[in-house]
């Protein structure tokens, strides 16, 4: 990832991104100036779960007749009411044995049904250990059919970048190539600083980036999204002994990237590819786990350390290291992330408190069952989903977090659906960007009826080699009365010669869902 890219985290870390920018090259800009962040009407809140039922052994429990008295919820040690309830029947992909999905763009055809976003992490992994896990990820995907149960996006992590490898498809084969045909980069960025020193912070800067782009990127898709990573992640850090203010910093920044994570339903699966690493120790009995849901955990990330492996419990999923059968690892995560029963429910604790801890609990009526959900959460703010309307923010921050959310969506070849974009060419050097209705953020009625839409739209344009040769772009407001679906906006773009792609950017102003299209004849 490069270093502008990796500052997107500015809006969670920003002393900690100030003190890089000094080596950070200029991101693209929108024109920004005189932005008023607008007024977001809080609603109740709801919390949604994804439960994976396992018996007590960890083994997937393939059943859908579990019912919501099958279940009991507490929130920090109190019971709570059940608000809806969907059975694993209900995320299943639509009937037929030809591929639904062929691009981020299909997405909308499957309804609430999964996806798996698999990720090479080559920034900290060591070069023997990536060849091993391309290996077992070649040999997971080979035992599949060919056309694939999950719609599937591969993605690598490498010293420079965060890229999309292959868009979502359901060909086993188009992805099976692209593992085979990947030349990872030397791990040099990792070798250089191992696990301390501006080096190893930097990483964790890149790494928090990534998961906040993952979680932007795929904010439009409603179902469960399966993040397989196979990698080390970032450098576990001891926070002990640390400045109050650093550990405040890390601490907000790990906060806020979880908020991200569980507001897209993201459940991570982290895979240590090091052989002889600590294996993790499974509960084989229920008198090795507590079950009492009146004994509220503890915050994962409150323990004064922070490591990457931290983030697969709490969203939901499953650490895994000490393992040489990693192409059954991977299987496990994707079929557990098939297999699952939603429930949500309105917290009986109204604060909003963000600093602390809700912890879950789930106990099943059969104490031989066992549900797996995220470990908690912390009441996100509206600040939290988009900085940009954070009333504490300095007006140069605000302007900083928008730029770098844009730069990020512009210096990848990631598909963002938080808002579904379509552009076409409507006179010369003339683009009408068009966002449908669903993920608009639109302003209270005026007397009148009238609503308004706010967003920044951007362009960028690219040369064969994908590099971004230049970009435009500024901050629009839509109108509408009646019933007009959706907002447009208009953009002029003078695109040089040598560019061969054009990707439009829109980024709401309300609620910071991002969307993107791209263009490759003009």
């Amino acid at each position: 990832m490069s270093k502008s890219l990796s500052r997107i985290v500015i809006s969670a870390m920003v002393p900690l991104s100030l003190a890089l920018a000094a080596q950070t090259p200029t991101s693209p800009q929108a024109n920004t100036e005189g932005y008023t962040p607008p007024t977001i009407q809080v609603t109740a809140r709801i919390v949604v779960l994804d439960v994976v039922v396992t018996d007590k052994k960890g083994n997937l429990v393939q059943r859908d007749d579990l019912t919501p008295q099958d279940f009991t919820i507490f929130e920090d040690g109190q019971e709570q009411r059940i608000r809806s309830f969907d059975s694993p029947a209900k995320h299943r992909m639509p009937p037929g044995d030809k591929p639904i999905v062929n691009s981020a763009a299909d997405l909308k055809l499957i309804g609430d049904a999964p996806v798996t976003l698999l990720v090479l992490d080559e920034l900290n992994s060591r070069f023997e250990d990536m060849s091993f896990s391309r290996q077992m990820m070649v040999k997971y995907l080979q035992s599949q059919p060919p056309v694939l149960k999950q719609p599937t996006v591969l993605m690598i992590a490498s010293n420079t970048t965060f890229q999309q490898a292959h868009d979502y498809t359901q060909d086993r084969d188009a992805l099976i190539e692209v593992v085979k045909k990947h030349m990872p980069e030397y791990p040099w960025r990792m070798e250089n600083s191992h696990g301390s020193g501006p080096g190893a912070v930097e990483r964790m800067v890149q790494n928090l980036a990534a998961l906040q782009q993952i979680a932007q990127a795929t904010g439009g898709t409603p179902g469960r999204k399966n993040l397989i990573w196979v990698g080390n992640g970032f450098p576990s850090a001891d926070l002990v002994g640390l400045p109050a203010d650093t550990v405040a910093t890390i601490e907000t920044a790990v906060r806020h990237c979880t908020d991200r994570l569980l507001a897209a339903r993201i459940t991570m699966y982290t895979i240590n590819p090091t052989a002889n690493a600590v294996a993790n120790v499974e509960a084989d009995t229920p008198d090795d786990i507590d079950y009492d849901g009146g004994q509220a955990g503890p915050d994962p990330f409150g323990d004064g350390s922070v490591s990457f492996s931290k983030f697969a419990p709490a969203t939901g999923g499953i650490a895994y290291s000490g393992r040489n059968d990693l192409n059954n690892v991977i299987g496990e995560g994707i079929d557990k992330g098939q297999q699952y029963y939603t429930i949500s429910y309105s917290p009986t604790n109204k604060s909003d408190d963000s600093l602390k801890f809700r912890n879950i609990k789930i106990v099943m009526k059969d104490p031989t069952l066992r549900a797996t959900t995220r470990q908690g959460y912390y009441p996100a703010t509206d600040a939290d989903m988009n900085p940009t309307v954070d009333k504490e923010m300095p007006a140069a921050q605000i302007k900083a977090n928008l730029q770098l959310d844009l730069s990020a969506a512009l210096t990848t070849t990631i598909s963002y659906n938080g808002l579904s974009v379509t552009a076409k060419k409507t006179g010369k050097d003339q683009y009408s960007i068009h966002v449908e209705e669903n993920g608009v953020g639109w302003s209270e009625p005026g007397a009148n009826g009238e609503q308004h839409a706010e967003a920044t739209v951007v362009a960028g344009w690219y040369d064969a080699k994908g590099k971004l040769i230049g970009h435009t772009g500024r901050e629009q407001t839509f109108s509408r009365t009646g019933a007009v679906s959706g907002a447009t906006f208009a953009l002029p773009v003078t695109i040089p010669p040598q560019a061969i792609r054009l990707r439009f950017v829109v980024r709401d102003a309300l609620n910071g869902h991002m969307g993107t299209a791209d263009i490759n004849k003009f």
